[in-house]
């Protein structure tokens, strides 16, 4: 069967008994229903979805006629990558995709580092750190050297993708 990051969330959970800073390292692309055990798990502890992709995955090059084979379930496929048609089709299923995945990590309200296979990995990670560390600074700053924290400068800060 194909992965069912839901259930490997829910098992994670009970385990983590104090507050801890977790990093879900995945593609995503799961069968659905991971966004409110992902959100759940935010309740508590610092989340960071941690997203691999490769951005391969979202054109299909004109390879002519080519096998393709679903990793998880095995099933194969005959397909003609020459059809300019198959191609977009290709694309626009890829970009659904894309937003849908993007929409759940949005809804599930965690930081997301996205990590491309294409991308000097530690130049990202390091980018993400310190993005993460100057939202910690405007969370905490007031407009007045000294001042305590105010946390309606976070409520415009979408998030972080690097």
């Amino acid at each position: 069967g194909g992965t069912r990051l839901a259930d490997l969330i829910e098992r994670a959970r009970p385990t983590m008994r104090q507050r801890a800073c977790v990093f879900v390292v995945s593609d995503f692309i799961s069968e659905g229903g991971w966004e409110e055990p992902l959100a759940r798990l935010a309740e508590r502890h610092d989340v960071v979805a941690v997203r691999l992709y490769d951005p391969l995955e979202m054109t299909m090059p004109d390879l002519g006629l080519v096998m393709l084979q679903d990793s998880e379930t095995g099933e194969q496929l005959f397909v003609d990558t020459g059809q300019r048609g198959f191609r977009e089709r290709f694309a626009a299923a890829a970009q659904r995709r894309e937003t849908t995945l993007l929409d759940g990590l949005a809804r599930a309200g965690v930081d997301t580092l996205e990590l491309s296979t294409g991308d000097d990995l530690m130049d990202a990670i390091l980018r993400f750190a310190d993005l993460r560390k100057q939202r910690s600074r405007l969370a905490n700053w007031s407009g007045q050297p000294g001042r305590g924290a105010v946390g309606a400068h976070l409520s415009t800060w979408s998030g972080v993708a690097a």
